[in-house]
């Protein structure tokens, strides 16, 4: 009677454990696993595995994308689409070279579409199966938003417009899976993470798990393997000789303020939480395979609207704009300016943060955010010569608290302005403060916040989270200055006006007959170039990676088209990483 009332307390806790998790307790996949290739353990030796390997530094280059945070703007379970996504965008930028451009898939589609679970939490294998039949896009079509969702009309990829209505994007790049399985222990995972990259595995969280703060993490419980209720992902391994310890590299989706900067390391073998026993992968891939029909299905034909509102312009600018310059201006000593410069290809690195879109999942006037924060964060990618981690700026926390010259978030603001913010107070990084593309308060809880099922959302502990500041700032204009800045310091923030044939560009360099110059909207200029005897800058916008050259453009240069040479801000960081 003690044994069966022991193994019945055991079930009950494994029930427990199993319904109060984001992720089912074992990987399943609805008709089976799809292996097309050898498995890694199959073609490589123990021998040929190194003692340490991780893809955050492989000869100095980070091949891992973003850190994640899957619990703002509000709680939700979706650790089952977090796990997997990271891990295949990780394999998206090793099979690049980590060259331009990273990718960061969108978990939300997995949420709206069913493709693997809900914020109710959900089963990994449910993503490849879903990603195999149907594709996934990049983030830029389907911001995560932290809830459940509906596929259709809209949560597959959108646009939406200064009139509250959003449309369905039908023209979007896809990415899928060729093939997909388990695998579970340990040597068998190192050759498929040291062949292919990062996986996906369960792991019994407990609750001293959830208030790690670094080390290397162990702990004994009873039958973990059957109690995993989290997917996270594993990324590469190490060993420590004072302890004579091997142990496993992670990352979690719970911010870059829990753990080692959302990272981990655990105990390999045993006394980890069951991690080994039942983890996930797939290769993706770049182009359809001949499988089956990709998302989304046709749709009616949307009316023509305009995604720029030309009755209130997302700049302000005025006369007294605070400026902080402490050194000499590029264009003053920097005379052997180069004849091209391009942030996605310097000497075959790719120094640009991610790409955006500030119209999702609302429209939002939030340029004047968008601009800055990304020259800025490519700038600290130069400074950390992209060492891991990769820091991805918050451009919510501009939208919430720069209110200098008028600046009103989504309403538009003074991007001048947004840097003397920032050089005043810093600005945390995204898996603080998601973009919501909306306007709230700058309340502590909307500058940094978690959210847990059962307290709901509270800001965190200022001393918890690192905020980056600027040594200086300031302004500049016209084609020499512009690009002695660029080619010295990196990427600038500039003004331009937006007329309906810049709405509609596709590709090429883009030449406007209009003569309009009024300063309308912000972008970065990130690089300049000469094509065919045609000089032209390179700017990076923020409409989505389906609006021009994957979210890009080229414009001419040198004769102040569109007004792009007249107002540009530019912002030295500090360093404090």
């Amino acid at each position: 009677m003690k044994v069966s009332g022991l193994l019945l307390l055991v079930v009950c806790a494994v029930a427990v454990a199993a319904e109060s998790g984001c992720r089912v307790p074992q990987v399943s996949f609805k008709n089976g696993e799809i292996v097309k290739s050898p498995r890694p353990h199959e073609y490589l030796s123990v021998a040929d595995i190194p003692q340490s390997f991780y893809w955050g530094d492989v000869n100095g280059t980070n091949y891992l994308t973003m850190i994640r945070n899957q619990h703002i703007p509000q709680y939700c379970g979706s650790c089952w689409a977090f796990g997997t996504t990271s891990a295949l965008s990780d394999r998206i930028k090793i099979h690049l070279g980590a060259e331009y451009p990273e990718v960061n898939l969108a978990p939300q589609v997995l949420i709206n579409c069913g493709g693997g679970g809900s914020c109710e939490g959900g089963n990994p294998g449910g993503v490849y199966d879903f990603i195999y039949e149907n594709s996934i896009p990049d983030e830029t079509c389907q911001n995560y938003v932290a809830d459940d969702g509906e596929c259709k009309p809209y949560g597959v990829c959108e646009n939406c417009f200064p009139n509250g209505t959003c449309i369905t994007i039908t023209d979007y790049k896809q990415y899928w899976v060729t093939e997909f399985g388990s695998v579970s222990g340990a040597d068998k995972i190192k050759a498929e993470i040291f062949a292919r990259g990062p996986v996906g595995c369960g792991i019994h969280v407990s609750d001293k798990f959830e208030k790690y703060s670094g080390g290397i993490y162990s702990e004994f419980t009873v039958l973990p393997s059957l109690r995993i209720n989290h997917e996270l992902s594993l990324v590469g391994w190490g060993y420590d000789a004072d302890s004579d310890t091997e142990y496993w590299i992670g990352r979690n989706s719970w911010g870059s303020y829990w753990g080692e900067n959302g990272f981990f390391r655990i105990k390999m073998h045993s006394d980890n939480l069951g991690i080994e026993s039942d983890c996930d992968w797939g290769v993706p891939s770049l182009t359809k395979p001949s499988n089956e029909p990709s998302l989304p299905e046709v749709v009616e034909e949307q009316p023509e609207k305009s995604f720029f509102d030309y009755t209130s312009y997302g700049i302000k600018r005025e006369a007294n704009t605070k400026v902080h310059v402490k050194s000499p201006m590029p264009i003053e000593y920097f005379k052997d300016v180069p004849t091209s410069y391009d942030i996605r290809n310097l000497n075959g690195k790719n120094y640009a943060s991610i790409n955006r879109n500030q119209h999702i999942p609302q429209y939002c006037g939030s340029c004047w955010t968008q601009g800055t924060s990304s020259a800025l964060a490519d700038r600290i990618n130069l400074l950390r010569d992209n060492a891991f981690p990769q820091i991805v700026l918050s451009p919510q926390n501009l939208v919430n608290c720069v209110t200098q010259n008028s600046s009103h978030g989504c309403e538009g603001g003074d991007p001048t302005a947004a840097y003397s913010y920032i050089f005043e107070n810093g600005i945390p990084e995204e898996t603080c403060m998601q973009y919501a593309a909306k306007d709230m308060d700058c309340t502590a809880i909307n500058q940094c916040r978690n959210c847990d099922p059962s307290k709901g959302c509270f800001a965190v502990d200022s001393n918890d989270y690192k905020r980056y500041f600027l040594e200086e700032h300031g302004q500049i204009s016209g084609e020499e200055g512009m690009m002695a800045e660029i080619a010295a310091r990196g990427p600038i923030a500039c003004g331009m006006a937006v007329t309906k044939d810049f709405e509609n560009y596709s590709g090429g360099i883009f030449k406007d007959t209009t003569g309009v110059t009024t300063q309308m909207h912000e972008i970065s200029i990130a690089g300049y170039g000469e094509e065919n005897g045609v000089k032209y800058w390179i700017g990076r916008n923020s409409w989505g990676t389906y609006w021009g050259e994957s979210g890009w453009f080229r414009i001419v240069r040198g004769v102040n088209n569109l007004g792009i040479e007249d107002a540009c801000d530019w912002a030295v960081p500090k360093k404090n990483w």
